[in-house]
């Protein structure tokens, strides 16, 4: 479980990020709606720790937040692509190499990934010749083989095609199946009722409240 309790964080020309008390219990899925600027992904950053915060306090299943729990127990998925210079395959080879994580899905599985989202042909492409939409599905695969406990999402969709995004939320829907919890900022109101158990409302940089989904949708008649 992941705990925000009394937040601020200070936002250069606009006022702070505030979140009293705010839970992310495990084996469900949260999807972070609101408008622009409404704090979305500045809430996935302070909780993968790339960017602090002035006050308040973050737990991950009651220790205090650090770099060392959160990438013991976090995978993030940012929302601008990021690699490595060479091909996809050096990218995957580098993370098999030399990462710490104990957790890291074996290489058939990393294999079988590259093979359902159709990058296995792709290995051998330097991965800025990749379209913007294989680049997200490779970055969506490094964070599966993560396997972590919490997954961080940042409008991973963004660049996808309809079978694609099929495809993620199917996985989505898997990773709250092994019990792990998924937390993601989506602009898509339609997608986040298809997947969410939760809704996190955030507005002018505020959060609203934690609704179950059907009451969410209800409440705000979308």
């Amino acid at each position: 479980m992941i705990t925000i309790k009394n937040l601020d964080k200070k936002i250069k020309n606009q006022q702070s990020l505030k979140i009293s008390n705010l839970n992310f219990n495990k084996g469900y899925i949260y999807s972070i709606l609101g408008h622009n600027g409404s704090g979305k992904s500045t809430l996935l950053k302070i909780l993968y720790n790339i960017e602090d915060f002035q006050s308040g306090k973050i737990t991950i299943n009651t220790e205090d937040t650090n770099i060392d729990a959160v990438y013991e127990n976090m995978a993030y998925n940012p929302q601008q692509n990021r690699f490595l210079s060479g091909s996809l395959k050096d990218n995957f080879d580098y993370i098999y190499k030399y990462s710490k994580n104990k957790d890291l899905l074996s290489k058939d599985k990393l294999d079988n990934l590259l093979k359902e989202f159709e990058l296995d042909m792709k290995l051998d492409t330097n991965v800025k010749r990749l379209s913007g939409g294989e680049q997200g599905k490779a970055q969506f695969i490094r964070t599966l083989i993560m396997n972590k406990n919490f997954i961080l999402l940042d409008e991973p969709m963004a660049n996808m095609d309809l079978k694609t995004i099929k495809k993620v939320e199917e996985k989505i829907l898997e990773l709250k199946e092994e019990k792990k919890t998924v937390i993601l900022v989506t602009h898509d109101f339609i997608q986040a009722k298809r997947l969410s158990d939760y809704i996190v409302f955030m507005e002018n940089l505020n959060y609203i409240n934690t609704y179950n989904c059907e009451d969410f949708f209800e409440k705000y008649g979308i």
